[in-house]
């Protein structure tokens, strides 16, 4: 009986690859998918979302190294963040191929939204803030519906 219960499982390393493609690769695990996702160990991420992470991270670190100029400064957090954006909508017009061109253009997205979020937060008006929180949450909804719309095009 215990035979027949364990003939119905994929192996782990069959069910970390389907587990890995489905939510953390958001791209089918294929030679034409290559530039979409990174192996690392057994699993397999999705090039932007990971870019994207990773960003932010180390916009943060920066943040914290550097606090005292980014108070002194908040216009340096203002111009990354308009950096950040502008490779993002330039990367959802110009569709690079190339994974690496692909990480720089999530990467900076990723610090941009860092160095927006510290503004958030170092601006004291709670207007401003309500204001950039709004504009966040639109730009991420209209990212993720053009995001979206993409989604069903070909990896190749």
């Amino acid at each position: 009986m215990t035979a027949e219960k364990g003939e119905g499982k994929l192996p782990i390393k069959e069910r970390m690859k389907n587990f890995s493609e489905l939510y953390l690769a958001h791209h089918e695990i294929s030679e034409e998918c290559k530039n979409h996702v990174f192996k690392i160990g057994p699993f397999y991420l999705c090039v932007g979302c990971t870019s994207v992470i990773i960003g932010i991270i180390i916009e943060g670190i920066i943040l914290f190294i550097f606090l005292g100029f980014f108070t002194t400064y908040p216009i340096v957090l203002a111009l990354i963040t308009s950096f950040g954006v502008f490779l993002a909508l330039l990367q959802l017009i110009v569709k690079p191929k190339n994974k690496l061109i692909k990480t720089l253009m999530r990467f900076s997205l990723g610090f941009g939204m860092g160095a927006l979020f510290a503004l958030m937060v170092m601006i004291p008006n709670w207007y401003l803030k309500i204001g950039l929180f709004i504009l966040v949450l639109l730009g991420t909804i209209l990212y993720n519906r053009v995001r979206r719309d993409y989604a069903n095009d070909s990896c190749s």
